[in-house]
């Protein structure tokens, strides 16, 4: 079943419905809508209790075939990105069943590099998701077809639980099809918005779907116990809250949300509110001295390396630091009032650096002034917009770059959560204030209504559809940033990568392979006229240079590209390895590469830098068999 199938059977039904105002009669005493939901703003409204099961169960399960069916070309997509990091590469996920210890007792990225390197601000601990790759990599071996099936299974469960979460908290009009219902548009347009494809698509985001699906569980356990008064619920809010944490930091923030969900809608006791939110508040403690014990560093410790790839403020004024997070606060708003384009590349300098005078940065500091005060004023008004509002706000917040940095100016990612906040109020705007606008009965079918969901609707499916192959291997992946994050140092290099692997090697004659070269050079010289100071770029270029001094022998132009190398990378494995592989097993050094040791590893090194050990390792490739020369052999007496 196609989605364009199932949106034109429910276009069919709910046209079918509206045209019957004949309401079922309820099976169970019924309850009114509070006025604070926005649907009504009358204390005479009614509203289908949100127990009634049958009613519930077909609205949930078509979101959730929705959900599936929209992802389903990922099952033939393969590992991308940083999946390298948390799975093909990762030497605790490669032992499978065997590995869970070590990725439960370690730092995330300990895995893939063997130790705990702490590249980015505060660490990072997210077993959760590991441990899955885990269990899957132990019973069934490595197959990216089941991985991106578990992927869309658990995309499917959240669409069903958000829908049934929301239901509970904004009950359906007692007519009316379910999508003119505030839950039902909500999570619908949730799980159709396009800022989802890189957490569905990619292996590696089941942290973000499993990090949704602990703190959306909370908000639904938390809230049956406000309700209900029994303590079931409170224990089972904190146990998938505490797996919500173990999957990603960013269900902290249901620890605000929650709460504030139970005062604007909840219609409990103060007790029941103060009671649950000191469950979630211990267990939320529990996860910090745990994250503490097991990697030694809370949300925002200043312990990472400066490298703007990984803090990409770290050189930045204070001024340009939080104009430019203004920036990207607005970017993520067009985003997703308008998801296009799309890129998983937002590094350095995709983005572009900016102080308070460009209007960019003014007009994201101005929104997000008028949203802190719609969302301070719902404390007084307690309506869906300025819950929303909040909603928006706070789920972003952790990853805003404003409390502490994250480790990128931005990432589509990032949205997961803060994206339901933004779909609520879009099915607000739908349901509830246009048909008051226009003289209609809000939660009710009118016409205009349905051919705006049907339109948005049909705009996120086909962005979707559009942009998901882009995800099917490293090659596609690395062309559609290059073509779009044309800034970005990452983009540009990584293309280059991409080209180098995928026909360097199978290139029948040298000459192809010295035009390859010739091809890709100037894809690196690009990152680093971007981001001078780029590592990979400059250990990518070395290795370029080296492959062509194999083909043709001219010594001097490798070793210039060396020598600007080395000061930005001098442990490059290219660099020493094409220096070993020229140097002359036996005889003199040739005079270009003891120029090369001699300005590299004194002048530089041991002069300028006092890096010794650098020093001396530089040096000793100027050393060979007689004549030798003074300099290198005077350079090591003195580092002695």
């Amino acid at each position: 079943m196609s989605i364009l199938t199932i949106f034109a059977s429910l276009s069919t039904t709910i046209m079918a419905k509206g045209k019957k105002n004949t309401p079922r009669k309820p099976q169970t005493p019924q309850v009114p809508v509070r006025p604070s939901t926005g649907l009504k703003n009358t204390k005479s409204a009614r509203s289908v209790p949100a127990s009634s099961g049958n009613s519930a169960r077909l609205p949930g399960l078509v979101i959730a075939l929705v959900a599936f069916f929209l992802y389903l070309p990922s099952l033939q997509f393969g590992y991308v990105l940083d999946d390298q990091l948390m799975y093909t590469n990762n030497q605790y996920v490669q032992e499978g069943l065997g590995g869970i210890g070590k990725i439960l007792s370690t730092e995330s990225f300990a895995g893939f590099f063997g130790e705990q390197k702490n590249l980015l601000v505060g660490g990072r601990y997210r077993p959760l998701s590991l441990v899955t790759f885990a269990v899957e990599k132990g019973i069934f071996g490595q197959n990216a077809a089941l991985s991106h099936f578990i992927n869309l299974v658990l995309y499917a469960f959240l669409g069903w639980l958000t829908y049934r979460t929301l239901r509970r908290i904004f009950p359906p009009q007692s007519s009316g099809s379910w999508l003119f219902s505030l839950a039902g548009l909500s999570a619908l347009l949730y799980i159709l918005h396009p800022i989802h494809s890189e957490a569905v698509a990619n292996v590696k985001g089941r942290d973000e779907i499993m990090a949704a699906l602990g703190a959306i569980g909370a908000l639904y356990a938390s809230w049956r116990y406000a309700q209900e008064g029994s303590q079931r619920w409170n224990i089972i809010a904190a146990v998938v809250f505490f797996l919500g944490l173990l999957s990603k930091e960013n269900t902290l923030t249901f620890l605000a949300v929650i709460p504030l969900a139970l005062y604007y809608f909840g219609n409990t006791t103060p007790r029941r509110m103060f009671t649950n939110a000191g469950v979630l508040l211990l267990t939320s403690l529990l996860y910090l001295a745990l994250r503490y014990a097991v990697i030694g560093q809370l949300l925002g410790d200043i312990e990472a390396d400066p490298n703007p790839m990984n803090d990409p403020f770290v050189n930045l004024s204070t001024g340009n630091k939080f104009a430019t997070i203004f920036l990207t606060l607005a970017w993520y708003l067009k985003l997703l009032v308008f998801p296009h384009p799309l890129t998983h590349d937002y590094y350095p300098y995709h983005v572009p650096v900016v102080g308070f005078d460009d209007w960019r940065a003014l007009l994201g500091l101005a929104l997000h002034v008028v949203l802190a005060g719609v969302a301070l004023w719902g404390l007084v008004k307690k309506n869906v917009p300025t819950f929303a509002a909040a909603f928006y706000l706070i789920t972003l917040s952790i990853v805003s770059n404003v409390p502490f940095t994250v480790g990128a100016f931005m990432n589509e990612r990032f949205l997961f959560l803060p994206s339901l906040g933004f779909s609520l109020f879009t099915a607000w705007l739908l349901v509830a204030y246009l048909p008051k606008r226009l003289g209609q009965k809000p939660g009710q079918n009118y016409a205009l209504g349905l051919g705006l969901i049907v339109v948005l609707s049909l705009g996120y499916v086909v962005k979707t559809f559009t942009r998901l192959p882009v995800w099917k291997d490293e090659n596609t992946l690395n062309e559609a940033a290059y073509a779009i994050s044309t800034g970005s140092a990452r983009a540009n290099l990584f293309r280059a990568v991409a080209l180098f692997r995928g026909s360097y090697a199978t290139l029948p004659t040298t000459q192809q392979k010295l035009a390859k070269i010739a091809e890709l050079m100037p894809l690196v010289d690009e990152a680093i006229r971007i981001l001078p100071t780029y590592k990979a770029a400059w250990g990518f270029k070395a290795g370029l240079a080296g492959e062509r001094y194999v083909i043709d022998k001219q010594l001097k132009p490798m070793l210039d590209v060396f020598a600007q190398a080395a000061i930005h990378d001098p442990n490059s494995q290219s660099i020493h390895d094409f220096t070993k592989y020229a140097k002359p097993s036996s005889g003199p050094v040739p005079p270009e590469m003891a120029d090369f040791a001699y300005k590299i590893g004194y002048l530089h090194f041991a002069e300028q830098k006092q890096d010794y050990e650098h020093a001396r390792q530089y040096l000793e490739y100027g050393r060979g068999g007689e004549p030798v020369d003074p300099r290198i052999e005077e350079a090591l007496r003195k580092l002695k």
